[in-house]
């Protein structure tokens, strides 16, 4: 699935504005008319997967917007229809200090509609292409992410130079992270505490420093306030 997100910082005292306006985005007939899927959170307080824990990203970061396309529908083809429908929200947004990203998610596990959600968002190192990163990402660090049985698991590939153009458009900035790693969880705890966590953590940050550059990568969690999407 292809798909949009967006990181948002209000501006002074529009914070439930901000909220608000994007929940209401559910009820758009154009989510409706093109299938489109919405899910809009907000960062965990307290959150124990944070890192770097007091970045100006999180630090900046009030809600997060994703628009989920079905399979074959071209994003360009409707955002100016989607800006235009995404107006009220982005009033209430200090643009200077709000980005997105652009990319298509692949699921490796599923199992359902969670109320948190992790995005680790990933740079490549210096000494690794772009093709080269995602080819070891995909086809080797993977195995990480599947072995997480109290987590759902899902890749994000970002697409930069079109989120470069559809930020220019909505008058926000770019964000260029490599990929997004995602899960999704029941109870943060029962994960974070976990035996297996516990076990497979060490390893793959030992695997990341082959091919992630770890000083610039950023890691937090949501809590889920709405998630329009249809799960089997």
């Amino acid at each position: 699935m292809s798909k949009i997100i967006f990181y948002l910082h209000a501006t002074v005292g529009q914070s439930s504005a901000l909220a608000d306006a994007a929940v209401a985005l559910a009820s758009h007939s154009m989510f409706g008319k093109y299938a489109l899927h919405l899910a809009v959170m907000t960062p965990c307080t307290s959150d124990l997967l944070a890192i770097p824990a007091g970045s100006h990203f999180l630090a900046k970061l009030d809600l997060i917007v994703e628009v989920t396309f079905p399979a074959g529908q071209p994003i360009k083809r409707l955002q100016t229809e989607l800006r235009a429908a995404m107006s009220l929200m982005l009033d209430a947004v200090d643009r200077s200090e709000s980005c997105l990203l652009l990319g298509y998610q692949r699921t490796f596990q599923e199992s359902g509609k969670k109320p948190l959600r992790y995005h680790y968002l990933m740079f490549r190192g210096e000494d690794y292409s772009r093709a080269d990163y995602l080819d070891y990402y995909i086809h080797s660090h993977y195995r990480f992410g599947v072995a997480t049985p109290l987590a759902d698991y899902y890749q994000n590939y970002l697409d930069q130079e079109g989120g470069r153009e559809l930020a220019a458009l909505f008058g926000v900035n770019a964000h260029d992270a490599d990929n997004i790693s995602e899960l999704r969880f029941e109870r943060l705890e029962d994960y974070v505490f976990s035996d297996v966590i516990r076990e497979i953590a060490p390893e793959a940050a030992t695997d990341e420093e082959l091919f992630v550059n770890r000083d610039r990568c950023q890691s937090f969690s949501m809590d889920v306030i709405l998630d329009s999407r249809p799960y089997c």
